[in-house]
């Protein structure tokens, strides 16, 4: 043993929750790091809840610090097996407090690897805890850790732990058994009694007799402190912390608190000054520990290929050589059986090489083995994104659907032969079928080696702010939290400023957060927030799932990493994240959802549909007409990556004529090349705007190959890499790292390249001059080029939905209505754009309307499901009476075909109001009139036919006998009027369809107002922006002003295409036009755009009513609103008096209102009047302004 002194001086903390320990540890890997190292401890120790996620982070930063890192986890234990899932109390009712944690659910367990073999027990235990899942806890129990204790070092735990649960319920027997069966489990030396000291009475209670079993089977102490943060400063932060777990205010007296204190990395010498006169060896054991603590290195080795799938190949053939074989045939196939062109042959032979060279080719088998079975169960898969599409073997595996070869992409962008990288090949699909893909793929080759992967929500800078002012304010906090956030910097590339940078004139954007520094600085609140809004930075709040990440392994992972089962649906997903997966020679792939993909299959589906065709996307040629002059005229709507307004400007001045524009358009539209105006120069130069100038008259000539498709601009990386390898004779593989270096903008690195590349220019004879214009040219775009391969595998999805917009538009149109469901914003964008392409949205049909939106000839028919109250089971089941029965030919026969599911009053009223069935000729109001009765006629003829008791028709005389038999139902002839019509439609469909209250005036309001609701809506508008806008007001939301009292509202407007936005009128407006915000008034306002958050609002300034023609929207209807309690004779007569004094042709809407219920009256033709002023002030000054609604 080590001399006494040097023992003394020292301490190593074994029991500590690191940020892993999600919202209840922070004692954040970097800082404890940086604390240890300070205090020159040798070692330290990671004890999570229940997870092990943290251990790659801790491993790395500790080996990285010099400090020898203990990775360990403070287990939950099932108080019996692990298998019960029922909550099991060992005291008596009284003792409940004292009892197993969580009323029954789970016990502690303080577990240390005491060397790789020990780490990847605690691996295998912290994933296999997921099968005793109870509540949010994985547990343990002893017969789970017996099979794999090998290497492990425990102790009797904290508190919460089974011996000192035992004895404070006053089972000392039984605490000394369970202490037994864990020393025999883990072996003499191995099993630990924990003494920690806070100062609770829980702790001192059972130290005496926790001492005693100690002696009693002599097991050797040791001390701990339970640290769940670093600096002892930390503890209102970590206060604050719990608060968030649990949804609690600071100020709560009932919140979850620590008792005592001292959570923190305290001094050796501290910590002996509390245990050396009593318990001498607690803390010299702690260095016993970190001495017998080995290297757990094995588990971090890099394993380049050993670890990579391995593909399934024929009897006496290696992955390599069928391969080779795959490829030939792929070829083959590709040039449709017809003679493969020698260059194809030649560089699918040297990509094959280098695939085989880095050990590759099991990879791409897998992957093309994935796609095929996606293809065969018709999971549409995307052409091919990122680098892979530059790799020919791709495109003959049909992994791509770009031939590399005609668009001039590079294997070497995607493998570099001269340098290691791995290859990494990501896959779209059908974004309702992602999942299927991850089974199948764990199906195929092993569920135990396939997983998706883990990512942690850290909290960031405005989440930290909200989580800070809820626990400080509670409710009254939210407002805060928002104002605080709207004074922060905007966010740059969805990052913002760190809280530490607002008051930390070191950090780069110090200067532009003056505004939430002034806050902090004038605001006690506001400080309050901001400091323990620092606390929180950086804490782990959850763990979810990575969108599209799939790790795929030859070896079982559990062997290698923690695991997690998602309790929500046993998914399996890993406990680190993927770069310390990839890290370790575990394979990542991302499998990503594209929702364009699944618009395209509902569009080709609507296609077979309405027209019998079947199209073939990936074979069609990328020269259809059609397409663009779409892209010409800006129609790009709905069209993949080109539809939003910018681009749309981009393509209208480019004039695209070929696939490699639409390529082109797709690399520029991007913050870097924007900024230097590139698009703009690439449009004008191609339509000779402006002339193609080239970089220097030298390098006219060798370069024209490879800038003459984007007219002398770069735009490319791979013109990057095909100028060095062309005038400065690198090597594809050089001019990859090339590429590379440029992109990343170091000077040093930099000035080295330009050694390198001037050079070579220099020695192919170019002058000084040339050199130095070429690199001026290249070094600015290196960092904004884009990779072609992705920009031409995307192009390839943007030209098919494209395709689809231009010659089948209807079919088109009614898949992206589909896709956006119940998106109003975007579905009113979108039936814009069909009225403005000629293309009628038609209401519900009872006999011709699917699911969803569908193409009927060149229109579109709503879905059914679209209708309020009318869900998929209730179409699915009138669906299958249609082909079992045929069409329905009036309502009776309707009523009479249906299944008993479709039979309520609910939904046939609301397919009435829809207007399902106008195509049978019947009244909407008529129907309604009659609904109810005859639902109910033959309610219990189906209800006893359902249960199969009789069948009233049949039998009841010949052939004609079942027609005459269906009760002939009496529809009477009676509509209602227009306006009234239209209303009911929308409430059941949510947008006007056969007509719209607007109809006639769109003129007169487009004259009046400079800018479309859906421009408004597409989020082009800057900052600051001062509209005019026009339309009805649909809803309006009254509020009164937390600091006056004074009223003001929320009005939703709506244009012709069921466009909405929301302007605020704040009092001074709203006071004075409070009389014109009326819903269904017609009206303009003037407004300006306020982005704060990315969130934008409309501020108005000014609402007048428009001029709108002849009757100046008089159709509109008056609405009046009573309460039940006014309505006395008296109040009814003068009312009629007042209407009766204003003849004219509105209507009059009376909204009866009895506490929370309200009745919509319509009043007679003959109480109609006109609109105006004199008629306002009349029923203000006889019913009081509460009549206006």
């Amino acid at each position: 043993m080590m001399s006494r002194m040097a023992k003394n001086s020292s301490f190593v903390h074994l029991h500590n929750h690191t940020e892993f320990s999600m919202l209840d540890g922070m004692a954040k890997v970097d800082m404890l790091a940086d604390e240890v190292v300070r205090q020159e401890m040798p070692a330290v120790g990671m004890t999570d809840h229940g997870n092990m996620y943290g251990s790659d982070a801790f491993y790395r930063r500790m080996t990285g610090a010099g400090v020898k890192p203990i990775i360990g986890i403070e287990a939950y234990m099932a108080p019996e097996s692990r298998f019960n899932k029922k909550r099991v109390l060992w005291g008596t009712p009284d003792q409940k407090p004292d009892d197993v944690s969580a009323s029954g659910a789970y016990l502690h367990q303080t577990m240390l690897a005491e060397n790789a073999t020990g780490l990847r027990n605690l691996f295998k235990l912290s994933s296999l805890a997921y099968e005793g899942q109870l509540g949010k806890w994985p547990r343990m129990d002893a017969e789970l850790i017996a099979e794999h204790a090998d290497g492990i070092i425990a102790t009797t735990g904290c508190p919460s732990g089974d011996v000192q649960t035992r004895l404070r319920l006053g089972q000392y027997d039984a605490a000394l058994e369970a202490a037994a069966m864990w020393q025999d489990i883990y072996g003499k030396d191995n099993y630990f009694l924990e003494l920690m000291d806070h100062g609770l009475h829980i702790e001192r209670r059972v130290r005496e007799d926790l001492l005693r079993i100690g002696e009693a089977l002599d097991l050797p102490p040791l001390v701990t402190n339970d640290c769940h943060y670093v600096l002892e400063s930390q503890a209102p932060a970590h206060e604050a912390m719990l608060c968030v777990q649990t949804g609690k205010t600071l100020l709560d007296p009932d919140r979850f608190k620590f008792d005592g204190t001292g959570y923190y990395i305290k001094s050796a010498e501290q910590m002996r000054d509390l245990w050396d006169s009593t318990v001498p060896d607690g803390c010299d054991n702690t260095l016993w520990i970190a001495e017998r603590v080995g290297d757990y290195g094995e588990l971090w080795e890099e394993h380049p290929h050993d670890r990579m799938p391995i593909a399934d190949v024929p009897e006496g053939h290696t992955p390599t050589t069928w391969l080779r074989e795959e490829v030939l045939r792929g070829l083959k196939g590709r040039f449709d059986g017809g003679e493969v062109p020698e260059e194809y042959l030649n560089r699918a032979s040297y990509e094959i090489d280098v695939i085989d060279m880095k050990g590759y080719p099991s990879y791409f088998l897998i992957v093309a083995e994935l796609i095929k079975h996606a293809r065969e169960v018709g999971i549409r898969v995307g052409p091919g994104r990122g680098s892979a599409a530059g790799s020919l073997v791709a495109y003959a595996l049909t992994i791509t659907n770009i031939d590399p070869m005609e668009h001039g992409l590079l294997f070497e962008r995607f493998l570099n032969p001269e340098r290691p990288s791995a290859p990494d090949i990501d896959i779209d699909f059908d974004d309702r079928r992602r999942g299927e893909m991850i089974t199948y793929a764990a199906e195929r080759w092993g569920e135990d080696k396939i997983a998706q992967v883990i990512t942690f929500g850290t909290v960031k800078t405005k989440q930290a702010i909200k989580d800070s002012a809820k626990v400080n304010f509670g409710q009254p906090g939210f407002q805060m939290a928002d104002r605080i956030n709207g004074a922060l910097p905007p966010a740059i590339m969805a990052k913002d400023i760190p809280l530490s940078g607002i008051t930390d004139p070191e950090h780069d954007r110090y200067a532009e957060a003056a505004e939430v520094r002034s806050l902090i600085e004038t605001d006690p609140d506001v400080a309050k927030i901001y400091e323990t809004a620092r606390g929180l930075e950086g804490v782990v709040r959850q763990a979810g799932v990575h969108a599209c990440a799939v790790i795929m392994a030859s070896v079982p992972l559990m062997e290698h990493i923690p695991m997690w089962k998602r309790p929500a649906d046993g998914a399996i997903i890993t406990g680190w994240d993927y770069p310390a997966c990839e890290a370790i020679g575990l394979l990542k792939m991302d499998f990503l959802g594209l929702r364009n993909l699944t618009v395209l299959g509902d569009a080709l589906e609507n296609v077979q549909k309405n027209r019998g065709e079947t199209i073939d996307l990936e074979a069609l040629d990328t020269d259809n007409q059609a397409v663009y002059e779409l892209l010409s005229r800006g129609d790009t709507l709905g069209v993949f990556q080109l539809d939003s307004g910018g681009m749309q400007e981009l393509l209208k001045r480019m004039k695209p004529t070929g696939f490699n524009d639409i390529v082109a358009s797709l690399a520029l539209y991007r913050p870097g090349p924007m900024g230097v105006n590139a698009h703009w120069d690439y449009a004008d130069r191609k339509n000779g705007r402006k002339p193609i100038t080239p970089i220097h008259p030298e390098l006219e000539e060798p370069l024209k190959d490879i800038l003459d498709e984007t007219y002398g601009l770069i735009v490319y990386q791979e013109q990057i890499m095909n100028i060095s390898q062309k005038v400065a004779n690198y090597t594809a593989g050089q001019a990859d790292g090339f590429r590379k270096a440029m992109g990343k903008k170091k000077p040093e690195v930099l000035a080295k390249e330009y050694e390198t590349f001037s050079a070579g220019m220099f020695a192919n004879g170019y002058s000084k001059e040339a050199v130095d214009a070429l690199w001026g040219t290249i070094e600015p775009f290196a960092s904004y080029a884009f990779n072609k391969s992705h920009a031409a595998g995307y192009a390839l999805v943007s030209y098919w939905t494209a395709y689809m917009k231009a010659n089948y538009t209807a079919e088109y149109m009614a898949a992206l209505l589909t896709s956006v469901g119940d998106k109003k914003d975007k579905s009113a964008i979108y039936l814009s754009d069909c009225r403005h392409l000629g293309i009628s949205v038609l209401q519900p049909d009872i006999n011709q309307s699917e699911e969803n939106f569908i193409a009927v000839g060149d229109d579109i028919r709503y879905g059914l499901a679209a209708v309020r109250n009318v869900g998929a089971e209730v179409v699915e089941s009138i669906k299958k009476t249609r082909k079992e029965k045929g069409n329905f030919t009036s309502f009776s026969d309707y009523l009479d075909k249906i299944e008993l599911l479709a039979c309520n009053k609910r939904i046939t009223e609301s397919l009435i109001k829809a207007g399902a069935f106008d195509s049978l000729e019947h009244p909407r109001k008529g129907l309604m009139l009659i609904q109810e009765d005859a639902v109910d006629s033959v309610l219990s003829t189906k209800k006893a036919a359902d249960k199969g008791q009789f069948d009233l028709f049949a039998g009841l005389g010949g052939d004609g006998g079942a027609e005459n038999a269906a009760f002939a139902i009496e529809v009477p002839d009676d509509e209602w009027d227009r306006k009234h019509k239209l209303a009911l439609e929308r409430e059941m469909l949510g947008l006007y369809v056969s007509g719209h209250p607007l109809d006639g005036f769109e003129e007169a309001i487009d004259a009046q107002t400079d800018t479309q609701l859906t421009t408004i809506l597409s989020g082009e508008l800057r900052n600051g922006a001062e509209v005019t806008i026009g339309g009805l007001i649909s809803s309006v939301d009254r509020r009164f002003s937390k600091k006056d009292g004074s009223p003001w509202a929320i009005v939703t407007i709506e244009d012709h295409h069921g466009a909405q936005v929301d302007v605020l009128l704040f009092n001074k407006v709203y006071a004075l036009v409070a009389p014109q915000i009326v819903e269904d008034n017609i009206i303009l306002v003037k407004a300006h755009v306020s982005i704060r958050d990315d969130r934008m609002s409309l501020f108005g300034d000014d609402v007048k009513v428009p001029e709108l023609g002849p009757g100046n929207g008089a159709g509109l209807p008056l609405r009046l609103t009573m309460r039940t309690d006014q309505c006395t004779v008296d109040t009814i007569a003068k009312l009629k008096q007042v209407l009766v004094n204003n003849p004219g042709d509105s209507d009059v809407y009376l909204n009866l209102v009895n506490g929370e219920h309200s009745q919509l009256m319509i009043l007679g033709e003959h109480l109609r009047v006109t609109r105006s002023a004199s008629l306002m002030g009349d029923l203000k000054a006889t019913l009081g302004a509460g009549i206006l609604g």
